[in-house]
């Protein structure tokens, strides 16, 4: 086949702006799917709301917000410490994540945290005052408020004390909820006590299921903690590449430690698993409720035993596709 001199022009000319379409849809494809540049889209959304929420703050109506809802702020440290600074972003991580095992209680995000103390200027200084803590908090749309801080222990090196307390938005009300010195290496333990003694103050029940998931650490590891905790600290100050490299050594050191996955990015892997969870979890449920009372609650149903001697036949239809 030949081409004569006006048909090779007129490729030339079409040659390079067809493959531009295409080349921008890769470019694009690409920062999408960078956790640095997704991060940063999500930091940038919720700084958008924060604004707007401080320009409708005058309409804003404490009675209004849910006695459910909790917001956990990080951990203060009261000299900025390479260790304890990054432990309190990662500790009130933690806190979140246990919590949000109940469903009588509604957790705030963490980017919707961050974003309003970014607006406030409260990175650094933290919550801790009572006086000003019930305007973060009905802007974050939280009814209480948990804050914390952590200073070197009074047993030496290596302890740590921790101090919680819970503030109510609405009254301005604080709690103190727990004061203790406790070995750095138990650091763990001491969160998991420390949520299940928060729902306990909060008159919260939990079902068995959900106190083994509470009790269930998310990583052994205080380097993990750290280094997801530098994450959490960056994530707060808005720097969105030095949060996603954080995040990715958390992984590297513990590939297991599910909180390094955030719950507002989730990752395509997650995605799987989570889908796959929620299958087993259906399955479960479906099963467990056909042995029990019509007026049994969900709750309860899902902790239920199944008896042994029942069997109970399930067809599966795998279609297999071309």
């Amino acid at each position: 086949m030949t081409f004569s001199s006006h048909d090779r022009r007129a490729d030339v000319r079409r040659g390079p702006g067809a493959c531009m379409p295409a080349l921008a849809m890769v470019l694009l494809a690409a920062c999408a799917t960078n956790p640095a540049n997704r991060r940063a889209a999500l930091i940038a959304d919720a700084d958008r709301d924060a604004k707007q929420a401080v320009a409708n703050e005058g309409r804003l109506n404490a009675e209004t917000i849910s006695p459910r809802t909790l917001a956990v702020v990080p951990f203060t440290v009261a000299t900025r410490d390479t260790l304890l600074t990054p432990l309190g972003f990662g500790l009130a991580d933690l806190l979140t994540t246990d919590l949000s095992q109940s469903s009588q209680l509604q957790m705030v995000e963490r980017l919707r945290i961050d974003a309003i103390l970014r607006e406030l200027r409260l990175v650094d200084a933290g919550v801790t005052d009572p006086g000003t803590a019930p305007r973060a908090g009905r802007l974050m749309g939280a009814r209480r408020l948990l804050t914390g801080s952590i200073v070197p222990g009074a047993r030496g090196a290596g302890t740590i004390r921790l101090q919680a307390r819970v503030i109510d938005v609405v009254n301005g009300t604080v709690q103190n909820l727990a004061s203790a010195d406790a070995p750095l290496d138990r650091i763990f333990d001491a969160e998991k006590s420390l949520a299940l003694l928060l729902l306990e103050r909060l008159g919260i029940s939990i079902t068995p299921a959900q106190r083994v998931a509470i009790e269930q650490r998310q990583t052994t590891q205080l380097a993990t903690l750290v280094a997801f905790g530098r994450g959490a600290e960056a994530e707060a100050r808005g720097d969105a590449a030095a949060a996603a490299t954080a995040f990715a050594e958390a992984s590297r050191l513990d590939a297991a430690f599910v909180a390094s996955q955030p719950r507002f990015v989730p990752s395509a892997s997650s995605a799987s698993a989570s889908r796959a969870s929620s299958v087993q979890r259906v399955l479960s449920l479906s099963t467990q409720a056909l042995n029990q009372p019509a007026a049994a609650h969900v709750s309860e149903v899902a902790d239920a035993p199944l008896p042994a001697s029942l069997t109970i036949p399930l067809i599966i239809t795998i279609r297999v596709l071309p």
